[in-house]
């Protein structure tokens, strides 16, 4: 033994060395890498230095640090490999020889390392020599998050000690202990070994410094329980809220200063279509329809001021591209230092409210339009009354030709049309309560008789095509007035030069299939209607037609349709040279009716 070594022998830390030499497995906490090696080269050269072995199954960067150390102590270190009595291996090698399926497997423990330490110790051949052992297995197992497998190795060691002489010393670095749940796996661990070496903090100090440490150590973990403790009350607190914000019926979602979603609630979900993990980390500007992409910029704005913004109603869009009425209310969040880092916004669907409110829009609408067609009605009665008695005393004239008399018949039969318009508006007079068996191409001819003269001076080219000429129960007069609406507008549309077709067939409706029926087509070749009017197209005193229209035609159109138990749809183009317009029909017809096509009739 080296002047060095005996000098040791006589230290504190040499008198420890020893005492570890009584222990079959001992561990070792270090915070600093120097330490654990400085502590194994006085372990294992006490050894070498003796004429015992020493086995090392550690990483490549400990091996050779710890080989250096040795050699500065005054050990040969290749003539103790040469011997055999000094053996290095890989810890990462020698795991796989015995881990099966990430567990170690006891028989191939026993072979890969009872063999090792069998073979040093018969190289040292010394009768009562002994084995100094360190292993850092372990520490890549822990390292590597398999906790349980660390431990059973452990228990491994323990269990081939009972048929090998060693002492062995395991080495964790206390960095890797660093989680609450930790603490339980860190006394199981103590539990395993004969004895445990604390960090170097505790056994670099004196005698005198050790208790002082201790009782330290003891305030901080008092504090750190306490803290523990408060943290706990703070998570419980968050979980909470957290629960309350999930549960919430209002979406609740949080985005930073850049408009990326950082949270998303279950009913934000359910609201939008999108899972939380779909749309956390992309922009808000998924959500919000294109055109009011620079309302998101104000928001923003106003959220870098610091400012809330409260029942901002507006609009936003579902994953399907269906569109919510919405009303936000937005706040800033600030992080610890109370600077501003991103905006919660609570997100309530008022698409419900919104209906309820435009049916009663609609409702008073409608009855504005009652009371103004009712005033209508009243104010144009008596001039029609005078009028009907004019054409009656021409009608009497001797001196009249057939020609006029045709006339004066067709003027009649107009100003009748008109007074029956007018008692419907004034709500005194309805048609028959039952339908009559009506013939629909009947009807339709003699509305584009009315406009024909209109049609040939506009240059209009008009297009019949009539694959039907049966019946269906209808009212006369309402479906007159629905076919003269729609083909005043075509005529509207396609101004001079343009084309009208007018086109009808028997059918079964595709909505209700086992209901017969007729299709009436009225096509304009016009410029055709843009996509954002066409959703309100049949609604009361709209119009595409602002300088000239009343809006009613359509609104009066459908509701017809309606009171027949039928269906009118409308489809147009506004692409060059295929703009037009068309609307389409379908009038019900019982099966007892004759329904007939055009070559039959």
């Amino acid at each position: 033994m080296s002047a060095e070594t005996a000098g040791d022998t006589a230290s504190p830390q040499a008198q420890d060395e020893l005492e570890i030499h009584q222990h079959k497995h001992s561990v070792q906490f270090y915070s600093e890498d120097s330490f654990l090696l400085d502590s194994l080269s006085r372990f294992i050269g006490s050894a070498l230095g003796a004429g015992d072995a020493g086995v090392v199954i550690a990483t490549a960067e400990h091996r050779a640090e710890l080989a250096e150390r040795l050699a500065a102590r005054g050990l040969d270190v290749a003539i103790a490999v040469e011997q055999g009595r000094y053996v290095a291996l890989d810890a990462a090698a020698t795991l796989s020889q015995f881990m099966v399926d990430g567990w170690p497997d006891e028989k191939r423990f026993v072979d890969a390392v009872g063999s090792v330490i069998s073979s040093a110790r018969a190289a040292a051949e010394k009768e009562h020599g002994r084995t100094a052992l360190f292993g850092e297995m372990v520490a890549l197992l822990w390292e590597e998050g398999k906790t349980e497998a660390a431990l059973k190795l452990e228990q491994l060691w323990n269990q081939i000690a009972q048929s090998h002489s060693f002492s062995l010393i395991c080495a964790y670095p206390l960095s890797k202990f660093y989680r609450q749940d930790h603490g339980e796996l860190f006394q199981k661990i103590c539990n395993e070994h004969s004895a445990v070496i604390p960090a170097e903090s505790y056994a670099l100090g004196s005698e005198d410094e050790r208790p002082r440490l201790v009782a330290q150590w003891q305030q901080k973990a008092l504090a750190l329980e306490g803290e523990v403790a408060k943290r706990t009350e703070l998570q419980d607190a968050a979980f909470r809220l957290a629960s309350i914000v999930e549960s919430s019926e209002d979406a609740i979602a949080s985005k930073d200063l850049n408009g990326i979603i950082t949270s998303w609630n279950a009913s934000a979900e359910r609201m939008f279509g999108w899972k939380a993990d779909e749309i956390v980390g992309q922009s808000v500007l998924l959500v919000i329809p294109p055109e009011l992409h620079k309302d998101e910029e104000m928001i923003l704005g106003k959220i870098r001021r610091g400012e809330r913004i409260q029942h901002f109603e507006t609009v936003r869009v579902r994953k399907d591209g269906k569109r919510l009425y919405v009303s936000l209310t937005i706040s800033p969040v600030k992080d610890a230092d109370g600077r501003i880092i991103g905006a919660s916004k609570i997100v309530r669907d008022i698409t419900e409210l919104k209906r309820t409110e435009e049916g009663l829009r609609r409702a008073e609408k409608m009855a504005a339009t009652g009371q103004l067609a009712a005033s209508i009605a009243h104010e144009i009665n008596n001039p029609m009354q005078a009028l009907t008695n004019l054409l009656a005393l021409i009608a009497y004239k001797t001196s009249l030709d057939d020609s006029t008399r045709k006339l004066v018949s067709l003027a009649e039969g107009e100003l009748n049309r008109m007074s029956h318009i007018s008692r419907q508006m004034l709500a005194l007079y309805r048609e028959s309560v039952t339908p009559v068996p009506v013939k629909v191409t009947e009807i339709l001819e003699d509305v584009l008789e009315l406009f024909a003269m209109r049609m040939r001076s506009n240059g209009i080219r008009l297009e019949r095509r009539y694959e039907f000429s049966g019946e269906i129960h209808g009212f006369p007069g309402e479906l007159r007035q629905l076919f003269a609406n729609l083909i005043t507008n075509a005529i509207e549309a396609v101004g001079n030069k343009g084309q009208i077709s007018v086109h009808v067939a028997y059918c079964r409706e595709k909505v209700k299939r086992e209901r017969p029926g007729v299709r009436i087509l009225v096509a304009d070749s016009g410029k055709g209607i843009d996509p954002e009017l066409r959703q309100n197209i049949f609604e009361p005193f709209f119009t595409t037609k602002p300088e000239k229209g009343s809006g009613l035609g359509l609104w009066v159109a459908k509701g017809i349709v309606t009171k027949h138990d039928g269906s009118i749809r409308l489809r147009s183009n506004i692409a060059d040279g295929r703009s037009g317009t068309s609307f389409s029909i379908f009038l019900p017809a019982p099966p007892e009716l004759q329904m007939l096509p055009a070559d039959a009739a």
